[in-house]
């Protein structure tokens, strides 16, 4: 027993020295005055893509409308009723077949789909809405998560605010973006402290974007306290048992 006590207080001891370590440290990133910035996080809204789940609305035709906003099966994934395009990126409506829309922004697939339509329908009002882009926000801010793209555009900001804003500890000159490009990670770390250039940082995120918010290195101090908290506690408590048991 006396051997074992301190083979217990060693091991507590070392467990609350460790560190904690940052998500997604790395040097590899960009900043937004780089080539790299300008090529792939320029402003543009999300591209339709095989595999995606879409619902379309024909105001005035629920026949036609699959998972339609405007009847009593609105546009989630709960009722089931969506299309998936396939791996040519087409999918198959009714009345016209299979028809392409990979490669195209929710506005150009609603502006084709009006012409398509147009031949069987007097000026038909679609709307397409995409259910499976997500972008994940994680590190300091009050909601972490995943979040649905529910329109074109969602900047970074938009997306802060969607997950409460930013944490107490949360290091606002780096939060990075990190975007998947023909298979290459591409990470941008920005800088919201500059108020210079703000719109320009503020960039359109892509669907599969991951946004990042670092701790300040108090958030560590603060943990190493609570640790050095419990460690403490339970120290006291082992002194108690070791005085008990040494009488």
């Amino acid at each position: 027993m006396k051997n074992l006590i301190p083979a217990m207080l060693a091991m507590i001891f070392l467990s609350s020295c460790t560190t904690t370590h940052s998500l997604f440290q790395s040097e590899n990133f960009v900043l937004p005055t780089d080539s790299t910035f300008q090529a792939f996080f320029r402003p543009v809204e999300p591209l339709i893509k095989s595999g995606d789940k879409i619902t379309i609305s024909i105001w005035g035709h629920e026949n036609l409308s699959i998972g339609s906003v405007n009847g009593s099966f609105n546009s989630n994934e709960a009722t089931g009723k969506w299309l998936v395009l396939n791996e040519e990126g087409e999918a198959n409506l009714p009345k016209l077949g299979r028809v392409k829309l990979a490669g195209l922004t929710i506005n150009e697939a609603n502006y084709h789909l009006q012409n398509e339509y147009s031949r069987i329908l007097k000026d038909p009002i679609i709307n397409i809405k995409v259910l499976n882009h997500f972008v994940t926000i994680l590190g300091e801010v009050n909601d972490p998560g995943k979040y649905m793209i529910d329109n074109e555009n969602l900047t970074l900001i938009e997306l802060i605010g969607l997950s409460d804003g930013l944490s107490p500890y949360a290091k606002n000159d780096e939060v990075q973006v990190i975007r998947q490009i023909n298979g290459q990670t591409i990470k941008l770390q920005i800088n919201l402290r500059e108020l210079v250039g703000l719109v320009q940082k503020n960039i359109t995120l892509q669907p599969d974007d991951i946004v990042y918010v670092a701790p300040e290195k108090t958030k560590g101090s603060d943990v190493n306290l609570q640790k050095a908290s419990i460690v403490a506690s339970i120290l006291t408590g082992m002194a108690v048992i070791v005085s008990v048991l040494v009488k």
